[in-house]
C-alpha cells in the first residue's frame, strides 16, 4: 500500500509541474537528404534524420550513424544560430557554428552549411 501512495503523490506532484518542454528527441524525426559542412569538412551528405524542434522552424540534422548532428535555432525571419556536436559522436550540440543565413533548403554562413531537403 506505501507503494501505491507513493506513485499517486509522485503523480500529482508532477501534474502541477507546469508545461512539459519538448526537446528534438522526443519529437518524431523523418528521413531527409541533408548537408552539413564545417570549416570545408563535409560532414553530413545524403541521407539523414531531420527532425523539428518546436513550431517556428527550428530543426536537427543526425547522420544516418549518429556520427555527427547539428541544430539551427530560429532568431528571426532567415536568421538562426547553428550548433553542433563537434567531434564524432558527441552527445551535445555545444560547438557554436555562429549565425547562419537561410539560402533556400540552407543555413550558411563564411564556415558552414547546414542544409536539408
Amino acid at each position: 500500500m506505501p507503494a501505491i501512495r507513493f506513485l499517486f503523490a509522485a503523480t500529482a506532484l508532477l501534474s502541477f509541474a507546469g508545461p512539459t518542454v519538448v526537446t528534438a528527441q522526443e519529437r518524431p524525426g523523418r528521413p531527409a537528404n541533408c548537408l552539413l559542412v564545417v570549416d570545408g569538412q563535409q560532414l553530413i551528405t545524403g541521407r539523414c534524420l531531420f527532425t523539428p524542434i518546436g513550431q517556428d522552424g527550428s530543426f536537427q540534422i543526425q547522420s544516418g550513424n549518429g556520427k555527427f548532428f547539428a541544430m539551427v535555432l530560429i532568431e528571426s525571419k532567415g536568421v538562426g544560430e547553428g550548433h553542433w556536436n563537434g567531434e564524432p559522436y558527441g552527445s551535445h550540440a555545444h560547438t557554436p557554428l555562429g549565425t547562419l543565413y537561410r539560402e533556400g533548403g540552407c543555413w550558411v554562413n563564411g564556415s558552414a552549411s547546414v542544409c536539408a531537403y
